[in-house]
């Protein structure tokens, strides 16, 4: 049923595919703004309180809808599924943004890629040098595609229901919007959210470095896993970004200009620095690493009718 509801999620996504705008991401980011401000004390205690409350708050209704609907019938049960899938998976929109900053660049159009790449980040991009954009795209993309697809469907297999969906960006949002909107001397507020996250989020890493080693360059993955991943700014999403650098066979991270200022970065990756046929690449896989979860949801329900 899990599979059958990915599949149907998915389709619906690609036929409807929405106005670009993440409403559930932006609720998570709502709620736990509302909780910081009613909650945040300044020490770790009023950390973990205010995290146990927002998980409380949002995972409490999802596990009774998720009850009444099995109890009702396991149709309800799994339209709710699809419903959630469709609402939580960026994994089309990854692949459509790659696609648009890779046409953007082949066409000779880097100041039109540079601003595809901004709307996507939600942040601005000040360069106007291709391989520069090639290779944030590619970091981006890789980033985007762990979070708002794969480690969910990682969570979604082992959890009960839609609660898998929701317990990964939900506890990834707290993380950040502590960590950043949080007054700098308040950041023990933020210090168990963060933790939280790290324990939640360390296998589905590894899992989905693991299988982008497998659907592209293994030796040169796994290479790039342990050697760069720890050098990295967040050596947490180096895993990720190293092996599928690595998994590609191109170069990404290295300094880079933003806002008139040289930003220091270590190397992640192989070969010469990402461009747009690097893009084209990626493109593949990620639909390869897509393949490779399908085929685990398929192994697990078989699992289930042995």
């Amino acid at each position: 049923m899990s599979l059958l509801a990915l599949l149907v999620a998915l389709l619906a996504r690609n036929t409807w595919p929405g106005d670009g705008r993440q409403h559930l991401h932006a609720l998570y980011g709502r709620l736990c703004l509302s909780a910081a401000k009613r909650l945040n004390a300044g020490d770790r205690n009023s950390g973990i309180l205010a995290w146990l409350a927002l998980m409380a708050l949002v995972l409490v209704p999802v596990a009774l809808v998720t009850a009444a609907a099995a109890a009702i019938h396991p149709v309800v049960l799994w339209i709710f599924n699809v419903v959630v899938l469709y609402a939580s998976l960026r994994f089309l929109a990854t692949v459509r943004h790659v696609a648009a900053i890779e046409a953007a660049l082949r066409d000779g159009q880097p100041v039109a890629a540079a601003n595809a790449l901004a709307l996507w980040q939600g942040e601005p991009v000040e360069i106007d040098e291709a391989s520069s954009i090639a290779r944030l795209a590619g970091e981006h993309a890789l980033r985007e595609a762990h979070h708002g697809a794969f480690a969910m469907l990682f969570w979604f297999l082992l959890l009960p229901g839609p609660i898998g969906l929701v317990v990964h960006p939900l506890a990834r949002r707290a993380a950040r919007t502590w960590e950043q909107s949080v007054d700098p001397s308040e950041r023990d507020f933020g210090w168990f959210a963060t933790r939280a996250f790290f324990v939640i989020d360390w296998i589905p890493q590894r899992v989905s470095a693991f299988v982008f080693a497998i659907v592209g360059d293994f030796e040169d993955a796994l290479f790039c896993w342990r050697s760069q991943a720890a050098l990295w700014l967040r050596p947490d999403e180096g895993i990720v970004l190293a092996s599928g650098a690595g998994a590609l066979g191109v170069r990404l991270g290295d300094p880079i200009a933003l806002g008139g200022a040289l930003i220091d970065r270590p190397a992640l990756g192989t070969g010469e620095p990402a461009r747009e046929d690097a893009l084209a690449s990626l493109q593949g896989l990620l639909w390869r690493s897509l393949i490779v979860w399908l085929v685990a949801y398929l192994l697990a329900a078989a699992l289930q009718l042995a």
